[in-house]
């Protein structure tokens, strides 16, 4: 049966242990749901000597912290046309130096690739970081490389690569869709706001639904962005739930290294199928010890 690590929010949390853990693992493959630098964009190269390191196939979906700047986020943030234009200058450049840098995992966007193990994914819109104004983010970069402006091009162009890709398969996001709950222990439940807000993404949402309409719905949804524990609180988020048949999964638990009961633990997530149906179980890893978890609301090893 196909096994798959997906890895959420590194934020700079990745290590040689991880790198001799999943090189020695019985996974097919590995799915980086992105977010990999910290706060500055540049930091995320700081990874790569790890991640050209690796042995197993990987897939990465930038997220809304790689290669895209201080100015530019901090114009989506505030919705400042004119940030957004300054910062999306440097973002091309950064993203030539990953595709160059980075030499065995595989950048995704808009794409479709087939993944070991004989399961398919659709790569949907990099660099999300949601929003409730109806606008896509970074759309200067989207627009110049993807040529998509808008929610309702962004999709368009997911409802076309599901189209052409071939069942069974997996979505994988930065940030889920929207619809799954607007509480912020829901799953992409907004956790930094005033009011509690759905901040899933409702282009991903609609080529989901249009994909369930044509009964060609995906095993699973994969992303992740919205932290958990909650930021108010330190609440658990829930980190996957089944809808209509399909499985979502968040993948950002934050910090994902950690000191537990005197011991430092390493998170990801392991989803495995049978092509038919897919079961996820949040992975803990001590001394080269897992710790699984199937509780869709525990987000510490016993």
């Amino acid at each position: 049966m196909p096994t798959y690590a997906i890895l959420g929010d590194l934020h700079l949390q990745f290590d040689e242990d991880d790198v001799e853990f999943f090189n020695n693992s019985d996974y097919d493959a590995l799915l980086f749901v992105g977010d990999l630098a910290a706060r500055m964009p540049e930091s995320l190269f700081k990874l790569l000597p790890l991640f050209n390191a690796l042995t197993k196939p990987s897939y990465l979906i930038p997220g809304n912290h790689d290669t895209t700047g201080v100015r530019a986020l901090l114009g989506e943030l505030w919705q400042n046309e004119f940030l957004i234009q300054l910062g999306a200058a440097s973002q091309p450049a950064r993203m030539e130096r990953l595709k160059k840098e980075l030499r065995h995992t595989t950048l995704c966007g808009y794409s479709l690739h087939g993944l070991p193990g004989g399961l398919n994914l659709v790569a949907a819109r990099p660099f999300s970081m949601g929003s409730t104004n109806g606008t896509v983010n970074f759309r200067p970069y989207l627009e110049r490389t993807y040529g998509v402006r808008t929610l309702a091009e962004s999709s368009e162009r997911l409802k076309s690569l599901i189209d052409g890709v071939h069942s069974p398969y997996i979505i994988l996001a930065h940030h889920g869709p929207h619809g799954l709950g607007p509480k912020a222990t829901d799953i992409w439940g907004a956790d930094f706001l005033p009011q509690e807000v759905d901040f899933g993404d409702p282009d991903l949402a609609d080529a989901i639904s249009y994909a369930i309409s044509i009964g060609k719905p995906p095993l699973a949804v994969i992303a992740g962005h919205m932290h958990y524990p909650t930021k108010h609180g330190k609440k658990p988020k829930q980190w996957y739930l089944y809808c209509d048949g399909v499985l979502y999964v968040n993948a950002a638990r934050w910090p994902r290294i950690f000191l537990h009961n005197g011991r430092r633990y390493h998170h990801h997530i392991a989803l495995e199928t049978d092509g038919k149906t897919a079961s996820v179980f949040a992975c803990y890893v001590t001394a080269g010890v897992v710790h699984r978890i199937t509780d869709a609301l525990a987000i510490l090893p016993d």
